[in-house]
C-alpha cells in the first residue's frame, strides 16, 4: 500500500474549514452555528486522530523494532508537531497579555499566573490529561495535539514491548477507552481525559489500516453513501440525549477512509485537487491558527467597527475568518511549520 493517499489529504482539509465553523460560535443563535451539522462539526477532530492513527501504522508498524528506533520516531513527531505549537501558544498567550491592557479587555479577569500554568500545560503535551488541571487551554483547539502526541508514544511503545501481539494489545487498549468512555458517560473528552478518545480512535485508524493492507477494493460506489449517512449520524447525534451514541463516529471514520482510499470516483478525484490538496497540506496550520483569527476577526469587525450581529454581518464575519485562516497559515505552513521544523530536525539529528 502506498505511503500517502492524496484524496484523505483533501478531506483532512475540508474537515479542518468545518471545524473553523464549529468554533464560530460567538452568536450561537446564528443559523450559521445553530444547526445540526455545525454544531456538531467538532466531531470531525475524531476523523484526525482516526486518519493519524491509519497514517502512522501504515508508515511505521514494521519499523519500530528498538529502542534507537522507538527514540528516532518519537523525536521526528515531536519536531512535525512542536514547532508550531509552540509558535502559536506563546503568540496567544502574548495576545491575551496585551488584550488584558487595552479597552477591548474581556470580562473575565486572568491572572498571569494562568497564562504561565496553561501554556505550561500545552508545551509539555499534558493539554489532554489531568496531570497539570483540567482547564481549556489558551490556544483550546491545541489540547488534541496532547493527544496525538501519547498516542504516537503509545504505538511506539507497543510496538517495542509486544511486537508480535501488537494488534490484540491494541484491541485492549480500545476497549479499555471504551470502558472509560462509558463509565464517564461522555465521549466529548476534551481537556482532562481527552487522551482517551484520541487514543480510540487512533486504534481504529491502526485496525483501518490492518484491514486495507492486503486488500485491493473498488469502492467507488459507497462514497455517496457514506457522506449520506455520516450527516444522518450527526443529524440523529443532534436530536438524541444519549450521549454515548458519539462512539459511532471514530467506526463511520474508520469506514470513510476504507471507502475513499479504495476510490476513484468523482468525490475521491475531487478530493485529489490541487485547491483541496493544498487545504489538506496546511490542515495543520489551520487547525491551531483559527481560533485567534476567529477572535481577532470578532473584535475587529463587533467591537472596533460595531457591526451589528445580524445573519449576514455574522455570514460575512464566517467567511473573512475563513479567507483568513488560510492565507495565515499558508505563512505559518512556510515559516514555522517548514523551515523552524528543518532547524530542528538539524539540532536534534
Amino acid at each position: 500500500m502506498r505511503q500517502r493517499v492524496e484524496q484523505l489529504d483533501g478531506l483532512r482539509g475540508i474537515f479542518s474549514i468545518l471545524v473553523i465553523a464549529h468554533h464560530h460560535n460567538a452568536f450561537r443563535d446564528s443559523i450559521f452555528y445553530n444547526n445540526f451539522f455545525v454544531i456538531n462539526s467538532s466531531l470531525f477532530v475524531d476523523f484526525f486522530f482516526v486518519l493519524s492513527g491509519f497514517v502512522i501504522a501504515m508508515n511505521y508498524i514494521e519499523k519500530i523494532q528498538t529502542g534507537e528506533d522507538f527514540s528516532t520516531f518519537i523525536k521526528k513527531r515531536f519536531i512535525r508537531l512542536y514547532p508550531l505549537l509552540f509558535y502559536t501558544e506563546v503568540l496567544f498567550i502574548i495576545a491575551n497579555l496585551i488584550g488584558d491592557q487595552s479597552a477591548l479587555k474581556n470580562v473575565s479577569d486572568l491572572e498571569l499566573s494562568y497564562y504561565l500554568q496553561a501554556g505550561f500545560d500545552t508545551l509539555t503535551f499534558m493539554g489532554s490529561t489531568p496531570v497539570f488541571g483540567d482547564w481549556m487551554g489558551i490556544n483550546y483547539p491545541a489540547w488534541s495535539i496532547s493527544s496525538e502526541m501519547i498516542s504516537y508514544i503509545v504505538f511506539g511503545l507497543v510496538l517495542l514491548i509486544v511486537p508480535a501481539k501488537k494488534y490484540w494489545a491494541f484491541v485492549f487498549l480500545s476497549v479499555l477507552c471504551v470502558a472509560f468512555i462509558i463509565y464517564k458517560g461522555e465521549y466529548m473528552l476534551v481537556y482532562d481525559y481527552g487522551f482517551i478518545r484520541g487514543l480510540l480512535c487512533f486504534c481504529m485508524g491502526i485496525f483501518t489500516f490492518a484491514f486495507l493492507r492486503d486488500r485491493k477494493l473498488h469502492l467507488n460506489i459507497f462514497e455517496i453513501p457514506f457522506l449520506i449517512v455520516l450527516i444522518a449520524a450527526m443529524y440523529m447525534t443532534h436530536h438524541f440525549e444519549w450521549n454515548l451514541i458519539k462512539l459511532i463516529f471514530p467506526i463511520l471514520f474508520s469506514a470513510g477512509i476504507i471507502i475513499f482510499a479504495s476510490s476513484t470516483g468523482i468525490i475521491t478525484q475531487l478530493l485529489s485537487s490541487k485547491p483541496f490538496q493544498y487545504l489538506g497540506r496546511i490542515s495543520y496550520s489551520l487547525y491551531l491558527n483559527h481560533a485567534i483569527v476567529l477572535i481577532f476577526v470578532n473584535i475587529c469587525l463587533f467591537r472596533v467597527l460595531k457591526w451589528t450581529p445580524t445573519e449576514t454581518h455574522i455570514f460575512c464575519s464566517l467567511i473573512i475568518s475563513i479567507s483568513l485562516t488560510i492565507l495565515y497559515s499558508h505563512f505559518t505552513y512556510e515559516f514555522i511549520e517548514k523551515r523552524f521544523g528543518k532547524f530542528l530536525k538539524t539540532k536534534l539529528g
